[in-house]
């Protein structure tokens, strides 16, 4: 009788301690991080062998004048997938945009899709070791758009990303952007400059400001402000919402945008 009671009490631990032990193997399941919303992409990979999808549109718009302008873009598209804990692989589209122009009591309606772009994120430094989020992030984009909307050029780009967490739930980050593109007066570069706040307002709202200047050799520079909420309604679904102004810049003047990110285990 007591060999058999130990034999019992042994396989109770067993069947007690083994579920534990795969338990504290398992990796918890990391926040839900994306590059949206904003015009900055976020310094967080997405996890080993992730699949994430990100999707939205934007519509802008410039003031009354002596020329009126809207712009539509719906589909935009990023899908993520992580290779390793510092390497993640992604494919973006700007997606399919439809242009309204209306001057002099005339007006003109282009539509068409944008070019294709294929790069990778590289993690370098993580804020828990060294105290600082440190991503580099190269990327080329492909001319496959349609003529109104496509560079007309394959174009080489790299970013640099940054975050570090502040005190009471804030957060500053930032990238820096260098791309090599063209357009109908010939080949130029553009160095982009972002740099936003963020705060956490719920354990699953957050809000975010942040300004983005790019500086053309040859044109005029220009710059934004914007802002908006990320909701994230499950461990695996995030909503969000954005509003925003440009000055001096060659396009629309104001926009405003919405998504989803949808993120496979």
């Amino acid at each position: 009788m007591k060999s058999a009671f130990g034999l019992a009490s042994v396989v109770a631990l067993v069947a007690f301690v083994v579920p534990l032990d795969v338990l504290a193997q398992t990796p918890a399941v990391p926040p839900l991080t994306s590059n949206r919303p904003g015009i900055a992409e976020s310094e967080e990979l997405v996890f080993p062998r992730v699949v994430q999808v990100e999707a939205g549109g934007t519509f802008e718009g410039a003031p009354r004048g002596d020329e009126r302008r809207w712009t539509e873009t719906w589909g935009e598209l990023t899908l993520r997938y992580g290779v390793t804990r510092r390497l993640e692989i992604f494919g973006g589209w700007d997606g399919l945009s439809l242009d309204r122009v209306s001057a002099s009591g005339v007006s003109r309606i282009v539509a068409g899709g944008n070019d294709l772009r294929l790069g990778a994120k590289l993690g370098l430094l993580t804020e828990e070791a060294q105290g600082l989020t440190l991503t580099f992030s190269p990327a080329w984009s492909f001319p496959v758009g349609s003529e109104e909307f496509t560079s007309g050029s394959q174009d080489p780009s790299f970013r640099v990303m940054w975050s570090r967490s502040l005190p009471r739930d804030w957060s500053v980050w930032g990238n820096l952007l260098w791309m090599r593109t063209s357009d109908s007066s010939g080949r130029y570069s553009d160095t982009g400059v972002m740099f936003g706040v963020s705060r956490d307002l719920t354990d699953t709202l957050s809000a975010f400001v942040e300004e983005s200047s790019v500086f053309d050799e040859d044109r005029p520079d220009n710059w934004s402000v914007d802002g908006g909420v990320a909701w994230v309604v499950g461990l695996d679904l995030q909503l969000d919402a954005s509003v925003g102004h440009t000055w001096l810049d060659r396009g629309g003047e104001w926009f405003v945008s919405a998504g989803i990110t949808l993120r496979h285990r």
